[in-house]
């Protein structure tokens, strides 16, 4: 008898410990489409779900008379177990006691099953009745894990606000939670099904503050990165602890407990790791780095955009800029292949960055190597100076090298509520950059038959200029197309048309005057007159006359473009149609709103164009001097310039703020006297002064007005260190 009572207190438990069913309040409601239809008998529990259909697949969802609707719900709920314990594993799902996760199940309601009038579409997530999470999926959507795995984090997301944020009074994860929601519903999946990785998305938008709202979806290798350097417990306390509309890069930051340099830092590891894509896990990087190839194949915006071009300087060739539409934004980088000189001891390289352009320019920038494969090799130190000379070189058993150079702000992460990624282009801190380089050429300055080889098919080299254009493809004589230049497709180019440098049209008709370059992209479309694509911009399926032009990393689609119409920054157009010929855009167009440009005739000084950022001051031919050569390679390199905390190895730069003077202490042995130059942020010297024996230095700085400075300090010609001083009372 006891042994009977025992058993019957166990099932007692059992069965308390079970989770409830939650029917939505709509599908509760016999007035609504849906609720009309619902009844017991077209449900499926178990112990986390309950599925809920409609009368259009009847009682047994097997034999639906429409073959799409057609599921088997315990064959989904099975998937749906399997999936929820992963994410247990990965301490995403709690259902701790307290919790509504705890007390019950998830429903899952399936779309295109209530008829017409009911809920329709493919898949989405959320919460209902702010009770607990939920999503909705079509029949279709969920005959494999992958589309389920997605919206079963948004439900899950939805329950971190229910049961963690909610009871702290932390409202959402951000104020544009969809740069983070999507993101992080994708990077979950993609720990299960690695085949599911892409990209497209980081490729084509790296140069772009992360997040931001272009690249919703696919800003996911951020977080892998963080996984692997980490753990996952970090990336789940994003959700869980981050302040009521706290951008996540800001909670990452303070839930690490590092310093402004500390994250730049560990940023930087996330961004070289970009070269190669550098991920172990679940060996998700073999099947990103087979996307990029065929993307690089078959997809356009990844050809135009994975490596950035850099501008070449036309009276010293081994002089190369960033273009400043293609300066890395905040926590963004360029990758930038470089191709060494068979017989040069190695590749050497100085690079500056341009303070002036704004109050937070900083970088960290490096090498890495990569095996035949494209498996990685090895890094190279990581710099962080906003002047150095480095080199680097390839082992026998390497194949390729490359040079990431990241957006670091000095003083703080600069994306926040006030400045976020939906203002555009204009509003984003850029950090511009210079490089000389000498053994080796950055990418789109090899040998022109090595360029871009894996887009040219039947073709040959055009006879006016020397670039390729394919057999299909119909070119005048008299149109120029420079040596790297491609022309593809059904293309007709006629009259004095000009392609040169990197650019690449596919499928167009051109005339006239019409000039594209740099590494502007042409797909489709006609273009006459005097028209202009240039910098990094995408032009598709337009027709463009008169003065029209597309600039900077501009995409446009489908619109007539004429008069004296400029479309640069980051816009994006991609209407059915449009028509404009007049004014000038920066200012990105809302994605998701599908606008048509204003076209209201504003110019550049309109405050939707105006920069934050300051013009950039070319550098002189002596300050891009670059003293490493191969007979003084590799001791000539700048030694003792890392910095660490706001202070430099062999360098105490201090105070900082300072109002009447700056001390400069050193255990730095010198061999020749110093040179201290300070500038302004003009880039006028403003004081210069000499030291000459090993001792303290210290700058008067009472006659200079408050503001931000550069302080650089050269031994024998050579700059040993360079910081930014504020003068402030």
């Amino acid at each position: 008898m006891k042994y009977l009572f025992f058993f019957f207190c166990l099932w007692i438990q059992l069965v308390s410990a079970q989770k409830e069913v939650y029917i939505p309040a709509y599908i509760q409601d016999p007035l609504t489409v849906d609720g009309s239809q619902f009844t017991w008998s077209k449900t499926s529990e178990s112990e986390n779900f309950t599925i809920i259909w409609g009368d259009s697949v009847g009682l047994d969802p097997l034999v639906a008379s429409n073959p799409d609707l057609v599921f088997n719900p315990l064959a989904v709920l099975d998937t749906l177990e399997r999936i929820y314990s992963a994410f247990e594993d990965l301490g995403f799902a709690q259902d701790i006691p307290g919790t509504n996760l705890h007390q019950y199940k998830i429903p899952v309601i399936m779309l295109n099953t209530f008829g017409p009038s009911g809920a329709t579409g493919w898949a989405f997530g959320g919460d209902v009745d702010g009770v607990i999470g939920a999503f909705w999926v079509h029949p279709l959507a969920i005959k494999d894990g992958h589309v389920a795995a997605h919206e079963l984090i948004h439900s899950l997301q939805a329950q971190c606000v229910i049961d963690y944020r909610a009871a702290h009074g932390l409202g959402t994860v951000w104020n544009h939670a969809g740069i983070f929601w999507e993101t992080h519903a994708n990077f979950m999946r993609n720990l299960l099904y690695p085949q599911d990785v892409s990209a497209w998305g980081m490729d084509v938008y790296h140069i772009e503050t992360w997040g931001d709202w272009k690249n919703t979806y696919e800003n996911y290798p951020l977080l892998m990165a963080i996984m692997e350097a980490d753990g996952i417990d970090i990336i789940n306390r994003l959700w869980r602890e981050s302040l009521s509309e706290e951008y996540p890069l800001e909670t990452y930051k303070r839930l690490s407990g590092i310093t402004q340099d500390e994250f730049n830092n560990k940023l930087f590891e996330y961004a070289r790791r970009m070269a190669t894509y550098d991920f172990t896990y679940n060996n998700i990087g073999t099947y990103f780095r087979q996307y990029r190839k065929n993307d690089l194949m078959y997809w356009l915006p990844s050809v135009q955009a994975t490596y950035t071009i850099l501008r070449q300087d036309i009276l010293v060739p081994t002089r190369y800029s960033v273009p400043m539409e293609l300066a890395p934004e905040e926590y963004a980088y360029n990758i930038i292949p470089i191709h060494p000189d068979n017989d040069s001891c190695a590749v050497l390289m100085k690079f500056k960055g341009h303070l002036e352009v704004n109050d937070h320019a900083g970088w960290r920038y490096g090498f890495v190597a990569a095996y035949p494969d494209g498996t990685i090799s090895r890094y190279s130190d990581t710099y962080d100076q906003a002047e150095m000379e480095l080199g680097f070189e390839l082992n026998p058993d390497e194949a390729f090298m490359y040079l990431v150079v990241m957006g670091a702000p000095t003083d703080d992460i600069t994306t926040n509520p006030t400045n976020d990624t939906w203002k555009g282009y204009p509003k984003h801190f850029r950090y511009p950059y210079e490089l000389t380089i000498s053994g080796g050429f950055p990418e789109g300055f090899q040998d022109a038959d090595l360029f871009r080889n894996q887009l040219k098919g039947i073709g040959s080299p055009h006879s006016n200029g020397g670039g390729w254009v394919e057999n299909s493809a119909s070119v005048s004589t008299s149109v120029y197309v420079g040596p790297h230049a491609m022309v593809l497709g059904n293309s007709t180019l006629t009259g004095n048309a000009r392609i040169d440098n990197t650019a690449l049209v596919k499928d167009a008709n051109i005339s006239g005057n019409a000039y594209v370059f740099e590494n502007a992209f042409m797909l489709g479309g006609t273009m006459t007159d005097d028209a202009i694509v240039r910098g990094q911009a995408f032009s598709e399926n337009n027709i463009l006359w008169d003065n029209a032009s597309i600039v900077m990393r501009a995409k446009v689609s489908n619109y007539k473009l004429h008069g004296n119409i400029e479309v640069g920054g980051d816009v994006i157009v991609y209407n059915n149609s449009g028509d404009c010929d007049n004014g000038v855009y920066y200012r990105m167009t809302n994605y998701y709103e599908d606008n048509l440009l204003e076209c209201d005739d504003r110019t550049a000084s309109h405050p939707d164009n105006l920069d934050v950022n300051n013009p950039i001051i070319p550098f002189t031919e002596d300050e891009m001097s670059l003293m490493c050569h191969c007979d003084n390679y590799p001791e000539c390199l700048t030694v003792g310039n890392s910095q660490i905390d706001g202070t430099f190895s062999n360098f105490m730069v201090y105070p900082n703020p300072a109002a009447n003077s700056v001390m400069l202490k050193s255990d730095y042995v010198r061999r020749h006297q110093l040179d201290i130059y300070l500038y302004d942020a003009l880039n006028r010297l403003v004081l210069q002064q000499n030291a000459d024996v090993q001792q303290d230095i210290n700058l008067d700085v009472s006659t200079l007005s408050e503001g931000i400075y550069l302080l650089v300090i050269s031994e024998h010609g050579k700059s040993i260190l360079s910081e930014k001083i504020v003068v402030q009372r």
